[in-house]
């Protein structure tokens, strides 16, 4: 369990945990506060990157979860984030984002980790969908 404050990277956060305490393979649910995110999807079809969509705002984290495995031997972390702020000219008061979180800058955030023993969970890109998965054994 820790903490992440004052405008810091939550992905640098994280990984710097997992490097500290020799973390490869984990799960991780957070809550709190951002004060900028950044969010960014994949095109299925093109199998790329769309543009990023960032915002900078007061944002309350409604949901929060990710993954930390190893990707070329370091530890990575995969967030998905959902986020809310007031808007009075929204139809009920409130405007939620939600999607894969690239970047994320703290206000202040509280997060449980999950740590897996055993051997390390990696990302390898998977042919069928371009997409860096966890390469795990075939059952």
């Amino acid at each position: 369990m820790g903490t992440i404050t004052d405008g810091a990277d939550v992905h640098s956060a994280l990984i710097e945990v997992a490097e500290k305490h020799h973390i490869h393979t984990a799960t991780f649910e957070l809550l709190g506060g951002l004060r900028e995110v950044e969010f960014r999807a994949f095109d299925f079809d093109s199998q790329q990157r769309k543009t990023p969509l960032r915002f900078e705002r007061a944002l309350e984290i409604v949901a929060g979860h990710g993954t930390i495995a190893l990707l070329d031997d370091k530890p990575h972390v995969h967030l998905h984030l959902a986020v809310a702020y007031q808007d009075p000219a929204s139809p009920n008061g409130i405007v939620v984002l939600a999607g894969h979180c690239a970047k994320a800058a703290a206000f202040g955030i509280e997060f449980t980790l999950t740590v897996y023993d055993g051997n390390p969970v990696r990302r390898a890109k998977h042919e069928g969908t371009g997409l860096m998965l966890w390469d795990l054994p075939k059952l």
